[in-house]
């Protein structure tokens, strides 16, 4: 969907991409442009589901894997 930004900077979302969202949103600027979060509504519970859908392992086996991904996506982006 194509929209406008107006000299104050605002941007017109349509009530229709607007709805689910909260009042609070996080914006994230990527390379392609800018992603558009929305804040959850209790921070608490949704990092508790996340924590119940991490793998089985330890927390230095998952720091491990998390160094290892992060050193291929760097030596990848040279």
């Amino acid at each position: 969907m194509l929209t406008k930004v107006d000299q104050k900077g605002r941007l017109y979302i349509p009530k229709a991409m607007r709805e689910g969202l909260s009042e609070e949103v996080y914006l994230v600027r990527l390379d392609e442009g800018i992603l558009i979060v929305p804040k959850p509504r209790d921070p608490l519970k949704e990092l508790e589901e996340l924590g119940r859908k991490l793998p089985d392992k330890s927390i230095r086996e998952l720091r491990k894997e998390i160094v290892e991904e992060a050193t291929k996506e760097a030596e990848g982006a040279e």
